[in-house]
């Protein structure tokens, strides 16, 4: 069995690199789908009369008959004992660790408490890019699984898979199949039908959701699986009926659209939001269908977090953003008033001069956070009007605690005053701190 399966991965990585010629897979750049020299029975057995350890079979095999490290997931795989981001001298020692127990208990050798490098009964054997690092456990109930951990928040995460060749294997077999690999081994194996299967069979909610999950990172479905994920939308609730119409619309985003249109018009804002989500993630780029009734739902929406995704929609799709926001500047949620003026802000510097009025009104706003917001909207208006709300803004807030008075310097700055004479010619003298920010910039 052990021979077959590193028969089968020896021809399997040509396929991989071929599949992937311009290395886009994750981390590919690096290792190019190549592996290191394989490692002699000898160098293999010092290592492990130095640490007291007996490897698990399957990575051993690995090491000795395809290669010491190089090509896999992530940024590939480490050389033995290489590159190691914890401490050596305790891969020995019983691995404390368990599926679901995050961050490790306390008292486990691995607490708050403990040098960052203390990981008892790991090997490091890949990195995942900042503070993730993929560690085999080598001792304990759980010797020969991959792991994934963060080393500062000390979270674990046990990939599905038996043992490391099975892991690698099944990375191999999702780079070959054009599988979505940015996060490899998070989610569940399998193509759809392998997926509905362990669906059917699981008890418990949460292997369902696994399930379901693990369709999101295939490249396509099968219309029967499309079927299956409407009876689950139709059957179901809650999380379950969430996850399976998300599927739906990343992967086939015109059998969901009925559904999502069905949302768009609940009274439920958590409805609302999960339509304006999945529509803006996964509706086919430059496609508008949905812009008529996103304006439509504008003036009913009160949500902060939807009302941000209708904004964003229509903004892709070309609507008059500066038109469509005007009406919510003064809206009593802070998120909504802020996100209708960024929006507006993104206008033409000719529009929004033209529209001075309700931006003067929203840089008025007692809440700091919508002054910022509107005062980064006014970029490239140098209308004299505002120096005189600038010079109320300064007076109110005193430092810069906020990034109010540096927002107003920005602001400042795009004004055509050239000399400390012209300042003082066509600034008046009642606009103090106005005047005393214009000559620092303008300088002696």
């Amino acid at each position: 069995m052990l021979k077959e399966q590193l028969d089968r991965i020896r021809r399997k990585l040509p396929q991989a690199a071929e599949a992937d010629p311009e290395y886009r897979v994750f981390g590919a750049s690096k290792h190019r789908y190549k592996l290191n020299e394989p490692l002699s029975i000898d160098e293999l057995r010092r290592f492990e009369q130095a640490h007291g350890i007996t490897l698990p079979e399957p990575y051993a095999a690995f090491l000795t008959e395809l290669g010491n490290g190089g090509a896999g997931p992530y940024y590939g795989i480490h050389p033995l004992g290489k590159k190691q981001s914890i401490d050596l001298d305790l891969i020995g020692e019983p691995s404390p660790l368990r599926p679901g127990a995050e961050p490790a208990p306390s008292g486990s050798g691995m607490d708050d408490d403990d040098d960052d490098d203390e990981y008892p009964g790991l090997l490091n054997i890949g990195e995942q890019g900042c503070t993730y690092e993929t560690m085999l456990v080598i001792t304990g109930e759980y010797r020969g699984k991959v792991i994934y951990i963060d080393l500062d928040s000390r979270r674990t995460f046990f990939t599905y898979e038996a043992n490391f060749l099975d892991w690698y294997e099944r990375w191999l077999d999702e780079t070959i199949a054009g599988y979505d690999s940015s996060w490899f081994g998070m989610r569940r194996g399998g193509d759809d039908r392998e997926l509905i299967a362990l669906y059917r069979s699981a008890a418990a909610e949460n292997v369902r959701l696994e399930a379901l999950d693990g369709m999101l990172k295939l490249p396509r479905i099968a219309d029967e699986t499309a079927d299956f994920l409407l009876r689950q939308i139709d059957e179901s609730s809650g999380d379950v009926r969430r996850m399976a119409l998300q599927v739906l619309a990343k992967l086939r985003f015109d059998r969901a659209e009925p559904l999502i249109r069905q949302l768009l018009r609940s009274g439920e804002a958590a409805d609302r939001l999960l339509a304006l989500k999945f529509a803006k993630w996964y509706m086919p780029e430059r496609d508008r269908r949905f812009t008529e009734e996103l304006i439509a739902l504008l003036p009913q929406e009160t949500d902060g977090e939807a009302f941000t995704f209708l904004a964003m929609m229509l903004e892709e799709a070309g609507a008059d953003m500066l038109a469509l926001m005007l009406p919510y500047f003064a809206h009593p949620d802070r998120k909504i008033r802020t996100q209708a003026i960024y929006q507006a802000g993104q206008a033409p510097a000719a529009a929004k001069a033209a529209n001075l009025p309700a931006f003067i009104a929203a840089l008025e706003d007692p809440d700091p956070w919508v002054t910022v917001i509107a005062l980064q909207a006014l970029r490239g208006v140098t209308d004299t009007r505002l120096l005189e709300v600038y010079e109320r803004i300064l007076e109110r807030h005193r430092t810069d605690q906020n990034y109010v008075r540096s927002n107003v310097r920005r602001l400042l700055e795009e004004y055509s005053f050239r000399s400390l004479e012209q300042v003082e010619r066509e600034v008046p003298s009642a606009l103090r701190q106005v005047k005393g920010m214009l000559r620092k910039i303008i300088g002696p």
